[in-house]
């Protein structure tokens, strides 16, 4: 199964919206994410969190459409987003991927990111999307490919420590069981070559960004 979550942060435009959701998709909105949503013309299957964001207009709309609200006080140890994280991956979801996770407060932009590092969420594929950006983790002893186009920019940051036998394939400056350390700069503003990239860690995690030219692929 393959989830959406949509939190409450830079909004992709409408057609990148259409080109990322598919049939069959589990949609949560986290909290005020879910309005967006609907202005996307979609209503989520469930909405997490405290409710301190969602409009009571949208969630009038929400409640008519039949949506399910899982409701948490706003005394919490986890953000809205996390909450709607720890839910799909226990409802079983192998893929997931985060709309509206960036820009807006730094606080919370890097709070988002930080979250795809959890011990307990490594074993599913997530990645965080907007209109022309995607982020997502490598892990020691794992290997990602990208799909983009020659010229994307795609950098690489060491995550809690440095990122040891990272190797690479369609990069213009390849890596060969390097080691990027962990504060540097190295790794950054790399270039694809081709429609593909590899990226594959020995011990570490490293954190993949790919500046992309928008998105337009659909599975159903």
């Amino acid at each position: 199964m393959r989830a959406i979550i949509v939190a409450s942060g830079r909004p992709l435009g409408s057609e990148a919206w259409k080109s990322l959701v598919g049939t069959g998709d589990l949609i949560v909105g986290a909290d005020g994410g879910a309005a967006q949503a609907l202005a996307w013309g979609t209503a989520p299957h469930v909405v997490i969190g405290d409710m301190d964001s969602l409009p009571d207009q949208a969630r009038a709309s929400l409640v008519a459409s039949g949506c399910e609200f899982i409701v948490h006080p706003r005394a919490k140890d986890e953000t809205d987003l996390e909450l709607a994280l720890s839910y799909v991956v226990e409802r079983g979801a192998h893929e997931v991927i985060i709309l509206g996770a960036l820009g807006g407060r730094l606080d919370h932009t890097l709070a988002n990111v930080l979250l795809l590092a959890l011990p307990r969420f490594a074993a599913t594929q997530i990645r965080i999307v907007d209109d022309h950006e995607e982020v997502l983790l490598v892990r020691d002893g794992s290997a990602v490919t990208v799909d983009g186009r020659p010229g994307d920019t795609l950098s690489l940051l060491p995550l809690g420590g440095d990122a040891r036998g990272v190797t690479t394939g369609g990069l213009a400056w390849a890596l060969d069981g390097d080691t990027l350390r962990f504060g540097s700069s190295r790794g950054v503003s790399n270039e694809m070559t081709g429609s593909t990239a590899c990226i594959a860690v020995e011990q570490g995690c490293l954190l993949v960004v790919h500046k992309t030219g928008g998105y337009h692929e659909k599975e159903e």
